[in-house]
Order: C-alpha cells, then structure tokens, then sequence
C-alpha cells in the first residue's frame, strides 16, 4: 500500500480557521439579532448562510413538513418543537426556516436550496410573514425599543406588530397596556388574516423567567405568557398556512437552573406539548457534514477518505481484543470515513459526552473546540497524522482551555498547568525525554490530553479506558505496546490523573503521586545509602565459589588470601563520563596492593564499579523507596487514603522494593581484574557486563562471564594443561613442583584462569597421575629414597593436599626414580634353563606408563587441520558449544574461525524489526564482524 498523506496535505481548512482570524461569534447563532439586522454576515446574509448550511436528513424533512404546511397541507402539522441536547443546531434550523420561507426567490439558487427543492419534488417554496420572538431580545413587560411606532409590552403585542404592523398591534393595544391574556380565537382571526405566517420561538424560557418578575393584576406576566404560548399553539394547528416552531431548551440552561427555572421548563414543556411535531435538527453522525462545511473549504477526495479508513480498520483488526469489537466492524469503517479528517472518538466526546453538561452547547461547542484544534494544529510543525485524534485536541491553547474551563470549573486549572498545556508540564517533559516517535507524535501529551477529555460526561463512571487511551493517540504503524509503556510511564507520574475502575481520569486532588514527590523530598542522603547498601546485599550472595565484600574503599577493605573474592566498590568509585580515570587507578592500586604491601593472591581478587547513570537512576529508586515506607508508617496520612489509594500505595511499595535490587543488578556492570600484560606484567581489565538478565545477581553475572570467557574453571582442569608452556607452572629444566607453590600460582597469576576451589586442581592431578602424564612424590624431598611415589595408578583426589612435602613431578623424572628402585631382575633362561640372547635384565615398561613416552606426554599424532559440521543445536546450549568445542581448539591452534547460521522462526506475534537491527546487527557491527548477511520473509 502506498504511503498515505497526511490530513492537513489533503483537506483545505477555510482561511480563517487556519489563520485563527475567525470570529467565534460564527459558531454562537442568534435568531433575535439576525431578525433585527444584526450579527455576523455569514447568518445575516441568506445566500451565504445557504451556502454553507449542509442539509440533514432532519433538516430536510423539517423544511419539507413547513413547506407543505405553508401551501395549506393541512396534514402536515402546524405546531413543531425542536428537541436538541444543549447547542444542538437547534438555532441554526431556525434561521434556515428564517432565509427561505422570508424570501425564497433570494435564496432560489444556493446550492441548498436546489438540492432541497430536488429532494422534495418542489419547483418552488411558498413566501410567509416571518415573526421572531427571541427571549432573549426581547424585554418582559417594557416597550420593545425596536419598535418606534408602538408601545409593545407582550408576547401578544409582538405577534400582531410584527404581523400586521401598527394597525393590527392597535386591536390588542389595550390588552398589551395593561398586560392581559388574550384568546385562542383573537389568536386564530389574527393568523388568518396575515396566512401563510411563520412564528418562530426562541428561548422562551429566558423570556419567561425575565417575566416571574412583571406583577401583573392577577399574578405575573410569566403565567400570562404560558398561557398565551398555549392559545397560539392551538390556534396555528387550527389555521391554514400557518406554522409555530418553537424551543423548550435554553442554550444556557445553567442560568435558569432553580426551582422557579426548572420548574417554568417543565410548564412550558407541558404547554407546547399539546399540540406538538417533536424535531430532532441534529441527530447521530449529522455533526460530520456539518463541521466539513463550516470548517473546511474541502476535505479530498473519497477515495483517499476511505484509504484511510481502511487503514485504521485493519490496524484496529491487528489490535484484537485490545480495542472493543465495535471498532472493529465495517459501520465503524464507514464513520470514519464520513468523519474524516477527523477521528469519530474524538467528534463522540464532544457531542455525546461533553454535549450533556450544562455549559458546553452541542455543535456550537463542537465547532468551536475543533476549530480552535484545527487552528492550533496548522500553526505547529505536526507529525503527517492521518486524523486528528483526542489526543490532538490542543488544551494549551488558550480558546480551547477557555471552552474547557466553562463547564469544567477554574479548580482543573492546577491540573493542567502541572501535567499537561505547559512546556515544562509532566506530559510534554515526558515526549522531551523519550524524543524519537513518541515526541513526534506528542504521544504523552496525546494520552494526557485524552484521559481528560474523557474525564467529563453524564455517566456516573468517567474517565478514559485503556481502548480508549489507545484510540486517542493510537495510529497505523505506531507500536501498541509503545503507546502502553508510555501510558504507564505517565500513570506513574502525573500529578493529577488517576487510574479508578480500570479508567483513567483527572481530578482537582493531587493523586499518589504528589504525595510520593512531596513526601520524597524530606527523605535524607542517608536514608538513601542505607536502602542503597540494603540491596546490594540482596543481589551480592557469597558462595564457595565467590566472597562478596560489600563495600571496599581502599585495599585493606578487601582480603588478600586464596579464594575468589569479588569486592563492591563504593558509590564514589563509579565509572562514567568524568569518574572513570579516577576510579580505574583506585581499582589497580586495591588490585596490585593490600594495606602496605603488594597484593599476593592477585589472581583471586576482582572488583566491580556502579555506571554512573544508572546509579543516579538507582539512588531515585531508593528516595522513592523511602518515601513510600513512611507513607506505608503513616498511619495519620495512609487513614486520608481511599481504599483505591491505598492499594496503589501497596502496589507501588511492592514494584520499588522489586525494582531497587534489579536497577542495583544493572548499575554494578563493570567488572576490574587483573589480566597479562605485555613482558609477562599485569594489566587491568574492564569488562562491561552488560545489561542484567531480570533474576540475576551481581554475583551471578561475574561467575558467567568468568565461565563464558574461559577465566574460570569449575569441573575440570585438563592434567596436560598443567604441563603446558602457556601456563608456564613447570618451566624448562624443572623436575618438580610442590603443590602448596602449585595452587598459590592459580591465586597469584592473572595469567592463570581462576579456580573455582582447591578441588578442581586435586581431580586434574589425580587424573594426571593415573594417566601417566606425571607423577606424585611425597616425603623430606621429592626424590628421597623414602619418598612416596604414585604414577600411573589411581590415586583418590581425597589424599591429595595442598602442602609442603608434596611434589608434581615430571614423568621421566619419576620413571627414573621407580626404576632405580626396583631390584634387578634375574636374567631371562630358555626352557632348558639357558640364558635368552639380547634380552637384559629389567628390560619392560612400567606398568601403566605411555610406553616411550615424552616428558609431557604429548599424543603420538598430530592433525593439519579439522573441520566440525554441527546442526540443530537449540540457543539454550550455544554457549555450552563455544566452551566445549571452539575455545579449546583456540588454545591449540593458531587460527579458529566459526561461521554461524541462525534461524529464527517468528511465531505468531513475528520477530521485531528493532530486535534485528538495534540489538543483533548492532552488536555485531560493535564486534567488528562485517561479513554479514540477513534474510528476511
């Protein structure tokens, strides 16, 4: 599949909603002023406001029931309420039936108009006096100040003045005056005689709460006007060409929200209820076309709208249960075309959710939210998104927050400015610190900024769950599993979002978090040594083979005797950027020293440093740790702890103590010992162990690295090897050496490989003698004529010891010394008791002994060369290979190379391409291997 574009290089944002130059009076619709020539030209002027009004299958069928109910149909009803959920296109229809029934020959030739007129089968739509009554425009009980020739006081007053002028406003004159009702059958003559008529109501209930107020002679203008919206419901049913629409639902019902408010709202309702048509303008995915029309100068063509689309279906096919099965059904697919550029979950939390709180209107909110997002996403470098997400919705922006702010209340202000709008906020600084994808595509700040978007709604339960924080940023190629780490790297931090119910959602309290920060803050440099220390015991076991020493300074901290011993440098011996030199020379002086004196069993002694950065890491661990044992003791702060809270702070006590001895693992990294130097001199060595497998030990590590690099010996020890001239034991001219001097060399020279104990060497000499490859001697000197000789037979490594008085003697040496004892032999006679020719006394081999052997007992055969053919063999045992096969032949050839085939099967999850280039490649490129081929399928 081709690369997809972008939305911004494919739909056109209007002008002014790219610049930001628009007026947000465009989104906030106003009958009563329209009516009164006032207000932005895109609703003053019929054409354009046509032009950029898109036809609803609501609107159509409204317009269409008012144009035949207008040409005298009288099946089509008389009397329509309009039904919407706060700023839910409800003025809008009414300016639509405003502009084409007060003039349709203007508006004849829109492109709304026509599509209407061909929808409906109609050639033309009937002219109709058109009457506003605007609550809001309209003053209780006072002249109306737009009317110089009248003194109109009343509903009743406004209808006839703006039917019939002067003339017909004279007829009820009286009534208005003096603020009295009329009668269905004034009402109905009135009508009549100015048919077709078109009454329009808006904000009735701004009107009738502005009446509680006017005493009239038998109560207040309030009921006088109830019942008067009554009589004209009745009538218009009753009259010909004559239509009353009407709205029950204040675009700020927060303002009436009172017992006489509300209970004014439920008498209207009742009163218009009577005679009613209910007229839903906007319903379900009808915000789509709208927001394209009012937002946008084009939004591409549908084919790309549908590739994208099917990209977002198949990516959320790939995801599985991750994401509820209805995202993943083809109705989904086609709203997400339909909604493009912009994510239906995004268009869903502002209609649905946001749309039921009081404060935030409909589409009006909608529109200006998006436009606002639009705006703020075309005036900053944006990663090519092929939507526009919840994630996106940019709450930084000081219009957005505004509109967030209204119904959410100033109290989330400290919320956002902690973890979410400004640059050193928690979210952003989090992007900044990863960098690569997830700063590109805003990705903390997107998971942020979703959670609170859906923190507000109607639902008892709110809050975003972790489909829905996936869907707010989730996009075709991005890693689910990235999104996740980021999203609980971010549970872990922010300031104010909470995870509640399996949903995370903001709050005006502080969450877990803060209190850890706070209570971080007072927790001593210590306090920090001591949990750091404590760990380090964790994770450094002594055993037979290796002695911990837990903190060593200087040379006398670490002993100097024959065993291995591996010592912790202190937390200021560290290596990194400007440690390092200091450290590595404080090492060699602890490795080649002790106390006064050089160091004898240099060979024994190992030690390893902390990386700097992960030990800053894990002395974080360590503060948080403390922090979260006192808040464990509190008991006076853990008993303000909801139930919720307090199994977090559980949680997060049980992953720091886990996590502290893991980081401590992988801060000790950097082994020092010594090795051979150049002119039979030591040098330091420092390996990098590496990143820690998640059960290992410091200690463990050591030992596998001693074991993989072939420095230490655990099993066996060849006997031959003790001959050899690598090892330099026995050197030329040399008959024998006493085993105490034997063991102290595997101590005391690096060159040597270590021992993992004494036993190693006893089974290597005992096997050595039972081969015949050397001997044994045992006495004053190892060739007094008392001495206890053993070659070529079993000896039990139990008798063998490590002292003086005990010596490994070459072959040759103590084949001579057993021959000269052995008494000669009488001379070999024929069988009559003859003396056999050429044959001499004691002419045998010592039983047990390589005939003609060599001192060193070398193989009679040598070979120019081998080639091992070995297949199948299973990642666990690879290693085990190297030891047994290749490093043995490196010990005897000048030149061993290995050429290595892997294959590696997928599975069902499939093998990330990270783990083949960033790891496999990368190491070996580090290597200097170059010879490196891959296939992939």
């Amino acid at each position: 599949m081709t690369e997809l574009k972008s939305w911004l290089d494919v739909a056109e944002p209007r002008r002014d909603i790219a610049d930001g130059s628009f007026d947000e009076s465009l989104f906030a619709a106003d009958l009563g002023m329209v009516d009164r020539g006032r207000g932005p030209a895109d609703y003053l002027n019929p054409v354009t406001f046509c032009e950029k009004t898109y036809l609803t299958e609501s609107l159509l069928a409204f317009l269409g029931e008012l144009a035949g109910r207008l040409s005298g149909d009288m099946a089509a009803a008389g009397v329509y309420r309009l039904q919407t959920e706060f700023g839910g296109g409800k003025t809008h229809t009414l300016l639509a039936a405003y502009h084409l029934f007060r003039d349709p020959s203007r508006v004849a030739g829109t492109s709304f108009v026509r599509e209407l007129a061909a929808k409906l089968g109609r050639a033309s739509f009937p002219e109709a006096k058109v009457v506003v009554m605007e609550g809001g425009a309209l003053g209780a009980g006072g002249p109306d100040p737009d009317i110089p020739d009248a003194q109109v006081h009343t509903l009743l007053g406004e209808l006839a003045y703006r039917l019939g002028g002067p003339s017909a406003f004279a007829e009820v004159a009286e009534q208005d005056h003096y603020l009295r009702g009329s009668s269905t059958t004034q009402i109905a003559k009135l009508l009549e005689a100015h048919a077709p008529c078109l009454i329009l109501m808006d904000e009735l209930l701004q009107y009738l709460t502005k009446a509680l107020a006017v005493r009239t002679h038998d109560g207040n203008l309030a009921a006088t006007t109830l019942t008067f919206i009554k009589e004209l419901c009745t009538a218009a049913a009753a009259v010909p060409r004559t239509a009353v629409v009407a709205t029950l639902t204040s675009s700020n019902l927060e303002d009436y929200a009172t017992l006489a408010g509300e209970d004014m709202q439920d008498r209207l309702s009742k009163v218009v209820g009577r005679t009613e048509n209910i007229v839903t303008p906007v319903e379900g995915d009808d915000i789509f076309p709208i927001l394209h029309r009012r937002l946008f100068s084009t939004i591409g063509p549908d084919e790309h709208r549908r590739a994208v689309a099917d990209a977002y279906a198949n990516w959320y096919e790939s995801l599985a249960d991750a994401v509820p099965a209805s995202y993943r059904e083809a109705t989904y697919r086609e709203r997400m075309a339909a909604a493009f550029p912009f994510h239906p979950e995004l268009v869903d939390i502002l209609t649905n959710r946001w749309g039921s709180l009081s404060g935030f209107q409909r589409t009006r909110g909608a529109l200006r939210t998006l436009a606002h997002t639009v705006k703020a996403l075309c005036q900053r470098p944006h990663q090519k998104a092929l939507l526009i997400h919840p994630g996106d919705v940019a709450l930084a922006d000081p219009d957005i927050r505004a509109e967030v702010i209204r119904f959410a209340g100033d109290s989330y202000k400290a919320a956002l400015n902690a973890d979410i709008i400004r640059p050193d906020s928690i979210a952003p600084a989090e992007d900044k610190r990863r960098g690569g994808v997830v700063e590109s595509y805003r990705l903390a700040t997107g998971l942020a900024t979703t959670a609170f978007l859906d923190s507000f709604g109607p639902d008892k339960v709110v809050g975003a769950s972790a489909a829905q924080m996936l869907i707010g940023v989730g996009r075709p190629g991005l890693s689910r599993g990235l999104i996740e780490d980021v999203r609980d790297a971010l549970e872990a931090s922010l300031w104010y979002m909470r995870l509640e119910g399996g949903r995370y959602r903001f709050t005006t309290e502080p969450n877990l978090n803060k209190v850890i920060l706070e209570r971080e803050s007072a927790i001593s440099a210590d306090r920090i040594e001591t949990l750091l220390r404590e760990s380090i015991s964790s994770v450094t076991p002594t055993s037979s083979e290796l002695q911990v020493e837990p903190r060593v300074e200087a040379s006398a901290d670490l002993p100097d005797k024959q065993q291995l011993t591996l010592g912790i440098l202190d937390f200021g011996l560290r290596v990194g950027a400007e440690a390092s030199a200091a450290t590595m020379r404080t090492a060699q002086e602890i490795l080649e020293h002790h106390r006064a004196s050089w160091r004898t069993n240099k060979n024994a002694a190992m030690l390893i440093a902390s990386d700097a950065p992960a030990l800053a890491k894990a002395r974080a661990s360590a503060r948080t740790l403390g922090a979260l044992r006192e808040l464990t003791n509190d008991r006076h702060r853990l008993n303000r702890f909801n139930a919720e809270q307090r199994e977090q702070l559980a949680k997060r006590l049980r992953s720091t103590e886990d996590r502290l001895p893991q980081q401590i693992t992988m801060t000790y990294r950097h082994l020092l010992l010594l090795g051979e130097g150049s002119g039979g001199g030591t040098k330091l060595d420092h390996i990098d162990l590496g990143p820690p497998r998640a059960d290992a030990t410091i200690s463990s590590r050591v030992l596998e690295y001693l074991r993989t690099a072939d420095r230490l010996v655990e099993m066996t020890l060849a006997p031959a090897a003790l001959l050899a001239a690598r090892f330099g034991l026995l050197p030329e001219g040399t008959s024998a050496l006493e085993l105490d001097k034997l063991l102290g060399f595997f101590y005391q020279l690096p060159r040597l490989p270590k021992l993992a104990s004494p036993h190693v060497l006893r089974q290597s000499l005992a096997e050595g003698v039972r081969q015949g490859l050397f001997g044994l001697a045992s006495g004053a000197a190892w060739d007094a004529e008392d001495s206890v000789l053993r070659f070529a037979e079993f000896v039990d490594p139990s008798e063998i010891q490590f002292q003086s008085g005990t010596w490994l003697i070459r072959a040759a040496v103590i084949k001579e010394l057993i021959a000269a004892r052995r008494p000669p032999a009488p001379p070999q006679r024929d069988d009559e008791g003859e003396p056999v020719p050429g044959a001499a006394p004691g002419d045998e081999t010592i039983p047990g002994g390589p005939a003609d052997a060599g001192e060193d007992a070398t193989p009679s055969t040598a070979l120019q060369g081998i080639t091992v053919h070995i297949r199948g063999i299973p990642s666990s045992q690879v290693r085990d290979v190297i030891k047994v096969a290749v490093l043995p032949l490196s010990a005897v050839s000048p030149e061993v190379a290995v050429d290595l085939t892997i294959r590696a099967e997928g599975g069902t999850a499939g093998i990330p391409r990270e783990t083949l280039n960033l790891v496999v490649l990368e190491g070996l490129r580090q290597l200097g291997l170059q010879q490196v081929s891959v296939e992939t399928e």
